[in-house]
């Protein structure tokens, strides 16, 4: 999916609710929901929700039989991941827009790098390229490490080794 596919779907989807709901996109999607990179993605990456996703999933089918992609291309797989963020993170939201009944936002830039720096798939690190962290961005990061060190120590390495490589600094 696209920009412009997850914009339709958003409003085929806000207009199919009967209450508000509250999305937040990570990863790729946000990216490219952001107009930080212009590539196809299967899914979106939803890091937060109200109420749960799995009360929308119905919603979701629907769309997804109506736009011809997968029953999954909203999911929430990525909360694996959400301890990973600040419990700020919210502060930092960029609305995506309001569909109807569906309000959209997605993660803002530093917290997408720092997720983009956890993963560290090859992807994300072309995705990283592509934002180009600031020193600011970079400090960010390096001020979580710590923090995330004490649940996940295989993450904050990896984006430790990442940072020392000084690839991402513009």
């Amino acid at each position: 999916m696209r920009r412009d596919d997850f914009l339709h779907a958003f409003e085929l989807l806000g207009s199919r609710f009967p209450t508000p709901v509250r999305l937040v996109i990570a990863g790729g999607s946000a990216m490219i929901l952001a107009g930080f990179i212009d590539r196809d993605t299967g899914d979106g990456d939803v890091i937060d929700t109200t109420p749960k996703l799995s009360e929308l999933q119905r919603y979701i089918e629907t769309v997804s039989e109506e736009i011809g992609v997968k029953s999954d291309w909203l999911n929430d797989a990525v909360r694996a991941w959400h301890d990973l963020l600040p419990a700020d993170f919210h502060l930092r939201l960029e609305p995506v827009g309001t569909f109807g009944n569906l309000t959209v936002a997605r993660l803002g830039r530093k917290d997408l790098i720092l997720m983009k720096m956890a993963a560290a798939r090859p992807r994300d690190l072309d995705d990283l390229r592509a934002l180009q962290p600031n020193a600011d961005e970079i400090e960010f990061v390096k001020n979580q490490l710590d923090r995330i060190s004490r649940f996940d120590v295989k993450s904050a390495m990896r984006m430790d080794l990442y940072l020392q490589q000084g690839e991402t600094t513009r």
